[in-house]
């Protein structure tokens, strides 16, 4: 005849259960932290991706202003760069407006009389917008040497 032990039986008090699902619960938690973070991180990269969109979008207008000989004018009527230049595979835009800020004698070491030149002085403001309508605007300066008038 064989003998069970009833005993062990009625003494378990489901401790093991008990803890089992206290692990459960921190692993839980754990992974949804996880989760939490991993999406934070997600939009932190995303916009800073979407500035770095927009600067580089403003960089190029501050570059077309540059290049852009009519904008060197004194009369400030000049509205060439206002329209917004959209790239080619982007929906990235810029848009510039360059003002005449006023004249000053030739800058030391330009070779240029004092007496016969004086340097024109202009401001060029440069709007960048990402896709997501994200702006940055940057500001720059030139000056051209033009004889006195």
């Amino acid at each position: 005849m064989r003998r069970t032990n009833n005993l062990s039986r009625t003494r378990q008090s489901g401790a093991v259960l008990i803890v089992a699902m206290i692990i459960l619960v921190i692993l839980t938690l754990l992974g949804v932290t996880a989760m939490n973070t991993s999406s934070l991180q997600e939009r932190i990269a995303s916009n800073t991706q979407e500035q770095v969109h927009a600067f580089q979008a403003a960089e190029t207008g501050l570059n077309q202003a540059f290049a852009d000989n009519l904008a060197y004018d004194i009369s400030s009527t000049y509205t060439g760069g206002a329209t917004p230049t959209t790239f080619a595979g982007s929906a990235d835009s810029a848009s510039y407006a360059p003002t005449f800020i006023g004249f000053s004698p030739p800058p030391p070491g330009s070779l240029y009389s004092a007496t016969s030149f004086q340097a024109a002085h202009f401001n060029f403001r440069a709007t960048g917008t990402s896709a997501t309508n994200l702006s940055i605007i940057l500001n720059g300066g030139a000056y051209q040497i033009a004889p006195k008038m």
